[in-house]
């Protein structure tokens, strides 16, 4: 399984870096698009869809995908800030409230909450003039939350973050990813030279920070929870040792509407 692992990622992580930094924003946004129309049929199956209905369910996200370039980013990217609020209630409630969004139909439109919010704000990222810096800022912290959660947990990781969701995710996971995220933000900005850290607008980028790693892990546990419930241990088994590509970007798809809409209200102008 290790093994397995690494080859994938020796794979999938340099094409997938590659794609997202080199590419110009056309481009980007059809390899992004790509992707999530792949974690669209894998949705499907946790949406409660078979064969071909799967392929039909992925093929409208596709549409849906191209269609949101005429929404107004702004309502879509609040759309999906919404839907991980309530997201955060049923996680936790799990599954006393399952009733709730358990239907088909609430599963097929949940995807569309996850997955168009998800394509808009990383399209909007890319069209910043700083998009290198603010989609790299996005993944380190993803990433390096990731990691932190990881080692704190180990070491110290007793009482659970939500036990009937994801067993293996502690507190002390969460407040060691929260912690690097923040020591990430904070290097990202010095190396970068702007927002002083001790200014107004560097408070609010290191809120804004936190909270996009807070966002992260929900993404995590929200999946985590559709999957239980399915009774699915990964979304698919297209990544051979990573599960399916939803799998992989669960996260990612949580915290860009978050980092995105943040960056469109208050602003991004490099002194």
């Amino acid at each position: 399984m290790l093994r397995q692992r690494i080859l994938t990622a020796l794979v999938i992580g340099p094409l997938s870096i590659a794609c997202v930094f080199l590419l110009p924003p056309l481009e980007f946004s059809v390899f992004v698009g790509l992707v999530l129309t792949i974690a669209a049929w894998e949705w499907a199956n946790l949406a409660g869809y078979e064969g071909h209905e799967r392929l039909v369910y992925a093929g409208l996200m596709a549409l849906l995908l191209a269609l949101s370039a005429w929404l107004p980013p702004m309502v879509v990217l609040t759309v999906g800030s919404l839907w991980w609020l309530m997201a955060l209630v049923f996680v936790f409630y799990y599954p006393d409230l399952s009733d709730w969004w358990s239907s088909r139909l609430i599963r097929t439109l949940v995807g569309v909450v996850l997955l168009v919010p998800g394509f808009v704000g990383l399209r909007e990222l890319k069209a910043m003039p700083d998009s290198t810096f603010l989609i790299l800022l996005l993944f380190m912290l993803i990433w390096g939350a990731d990691v932190g959660a990881y080692f704190a947990g180990r070491a110290f990781g007793k009482a659970k973050l939500a036990p009937r969701v994801s067993p293996g995710k502690s507190w002390a996971g969460f407040y060691g990813g929260l912690i690097t995220g923040l020591v990430i933000a904070a290097v990202m900005a010095l190396v970068y030279g702007w927002p002083a850290l001790m200014s107004p607008r560097g408070g609010l980028l290191l809120i804004a920070c936190a909270t996009v790693v807070m966002i992260s892990v929900l993404g995590d546990l929200a999946v985590s929870m559709f999957k239980r419930y399915r009774g699915v241990k990964d979304s698919s088994g297209l990544l051979p040792g990573h599960g399916g590509f939803l799998d992989r970007i669960d996260s990612l798809l949580a915290a860009g509407p978050a980092f995105s809409l943040f960056i469109l209200l208050f602003g991004w102008v490099p002194q």
